[in-house]
């Protein structure tokens, strides 16, 4: 996540585009290890001249995702256009894309490139934004990057990283939230519990929860 995130870069041909599009399009409430195994799917029927329908049962976002591949290259000269266009409008084009959501937008944004965090459930709860009501993608957004900005100029890392990393550690466990934007958890070693020596055998030491906010 930290390398990947760190290389975040414009897509360097037509079909690199499409395939960040294809992803946001397929990642659209699932887990990125379900839509790691869609895609494979995906791209076998592409590639093999087949429907996406074949591979991806939800009838609009398969559409989407065959009008994705099949205008990559005039998407990519759109894209290359916008080099110097603002956040904000750069974020406008990736919204227009079909299959591609208010959220996901942000989503689309950073993986080509911009600095930008997304603004999901996880982040907006870091950030002390309720599940319900969340408010306005817009104002999600700006507590985001409020939360994200800071970090990143002490560590001097990229927003994007940031936010990567605090995404990763939400949905490990590592940092604990909760649906009402309430206080933060820290569970230290939530990924993989550390071993010890117990007799002849093994058995698992649970960290303490430690409340930080």
């Amino acid at each position: 996540m930290l390398n990947w995130s760190t290389a975040l870069a414009e897509p360097a041909d037509p079909e690199k585009l499409a395939g960040e599009i294809v992803w946001i399009i397929l990642c659209a409430g699932r887990t990125a290890q379900a839509a790691r195994t869609v895609e494979r799917r995906v791209w076998d029927a592409i590639h093999g001249g087949s429907p996406v329908l074949s591979a991806f049962g939800h009838r609009m976002r398969a559409a989407a995702i065959e009008t994705a591949w099949a205008r990559r290259k005039d998407l990519y000269d759109e894209f290359a256009s916008l080099k110097a266009a603002t956040d904000e409008e750069l974020l406008a084009w990736c919204r227009a894309m079909p299959g591609v959501g208010a959220v996901t937008c942000f989503q689309l944004a950073k993986n080509l490139g911009r600095d930008l965090p997304k603004p999901d459930i996880w982040l907006c709860r870091l950030a002390g934004i309720p599940d319900r009501p969340g408010g306005r993608v817009q104002e999600r957004f700006a507590a985001c990057r409020a939360l994200c900005l800071p970090l990143a100029q002490a560590t001097n890392d990229r927003i994007a990283t940031v936010d990567s990393l605090l995404w990763l550690a939400c949905n490990k466990g590592v940092l604990q939230v909760d649906a009402f934007g309430g206080p933060v958890s820290y569970r230290p070693g939530a990924i993989k519990a550390r071993p010890i020596m117990a007799g002849l055998g093994f058995e698992t030491v649970e960290p303490p929860v430690i409340a930080i906010g």
